[in-house]
């Protein structure tokens, strides 16, 4: 280990150095606390020991300058001195002393004194090597993170259905890379599209990783899932549309309830006749939808029932529900986390709110009525957000 000396006398300089080599340490010597500071700001020391008084600069105002600059790894210093008096050790420690050796110094107690200094300077060093290991995890961590975040967001709605009298939005800000949050919509076929929206317990990786798993088997596409719809030979299509119902109940057998994660998740899911503007759905321990008409009147629709896989092998478990929509009506599927976002006076965003803002922002395009929506969370949060993942879908019937 290398070891800067600063001492202006002559002998005491020669005897400490000495004693130094002796027991293997690569030293450098300097007469005072100018030239110890040239030399410091040149080279790397683990260690510095350093007279008090000496000229030109002294012992306290050298390591005042020494932890005063940023370098890798710590500097372990000891300050030689014939002061005992407690103001003045309370003075060295200030100006950032680790260790003191009165003057004239024991060789025996010098070499206790490097051993302690030794193992500081060992442990700071490994700390230092094991938090840049650390890093380069957390960085590649990150990396996958944003990977894994790139590939569940590939499962949102990249193209929304185009049809004359039925406009669709969405919005989707997950709390961190991951969500546990997920929504689609598509065709099913030419005279129906689904919808659906989930929120699963938790955050992070085991939510995001049944998020992704959920968003793969709520396929339309027969020869990928049969869980939307199934292959039925004889029919003019070779498949048919399997009802919101039993959609429900399939999930509800394929997902029960795990007794150690406790992990569940709730959802809306519906099947809505283009041409007619009837919506057949399910609701599964989620928030009331927000049906919003025309004149900006709106209300809630509850539904009450258990999320999926809290009953299982008790036979059938949700209802099929529908909703005659009309010309300038909308519908909003969205999570908890709208509701449940808080104020600083911890009060809850809720529906009623959710209702009122939504009902006077009728005469926005559908779209805007989601950004404004988002905007006044985080008003309500002064900018802290939901604390959990915000997903909201939207449709509305045009004239």
């Amino acid at each position: 280990m290398k070891i800067l000396i600063a001492e202006d006398e002559r002998v005491s300089r020669r005897l400490l150095e000495s004693r130094l080599k002796k027991w293997g340490y690569d030293v450098t010597a300097a007469e005072d606390g100018e030239e110890a500071w040239e030399f410091f700001q040149k080279e790397h020391f683990p260690m510095v020991i350093s007279d008090w008084m000496m000229p030109k600069m002294d012992g306290l105002e050298l390591l005042k300058k020494i932890r005063s600059i940023e370098r890798p790894g710590y500097v372990y210093t000891i300050l030689l001195t014939a002061r005992s008096e407690k103001d003045d050790l309370l003075a060295g420690m200030d100006s950032g002393a680790d260790d003191f050796i009165a003057k004239p110094f024991d060789k025996d107690e010098l070499l206790a004194r490097l051993k302690v200094g030794l193992r500081i300077t060992d442990l700071e060093r490994d700390l230092a090597q094991r938090n840049q290991e650390l890093g380069q995890i957390n960085e590649r961590m990150k990396r996958d993170l944003e990977a894994a975040a790139k590939i569940q967001q590939s499962f949102l709605p990249s193209k929304l259905p185009q049809c004359d009298n039925i406009e669709f939005a969405w919005k989707y800000v997950p709390c961190d890379e991951l969500a546990g949050d997920t929504l689609n919509v598509f065709f099913l076929d030419e005279e129906h599209i689904g919808l659906y929206l989930l929120d699963v317990s938790g955050h992070g990786v085991p939510a995001a990783l049944l998020s992704v798993n959920l968003s793969r088997i709520l396929n339309p596409n027969p020869g990928q899932s049969d869980l939307l719809k199934e292959h039925k030979p004889g029919s003019p299509t070779g498949y048919q549309i399997v009802p919101p119902e039993e959609v429900a109940d399939r999930l509800n057998q394929r997902f029960p309830l795990d007794s150690t994660t406790e992990q569940y998740f709730t959802m809306q899911y519906g099947q809505l006749h283009i041409k007619s503007g009837m919506l057949k759905f399910f609701s599964a321990g989620h928030p009331p939808m927000v049906y919003v008409k025309k004149d900006g009147s709106s209300k809630a629709i509850q539904v009450r029932s258990m999320p999926i896989g809290f009953m299982v092998g008790v036979g059938k478990v949700y209802d099929e529900e529908t909703l005659a929509l009309e010309s300038g009506d909308r519908l909003y599927f969205y999570s908890d986390g709208i509701i449940e976002a808080m104020n600083s006076k911890r009060e809850q965003f809720g529906v009623e709110r959710l209702l009122e803002n939504l009902g006077r922002a009728r005469p926005l395009p559908l779209a805007e009525t989601l950004d404004q929506l988002s905007n006044r969370i985080d008003q309500w949060t002064n900018g802290k957000g939901c604390g959990d993942d915000l997903s909201i879908l939207a449709l509305e019937i045009k004239n």
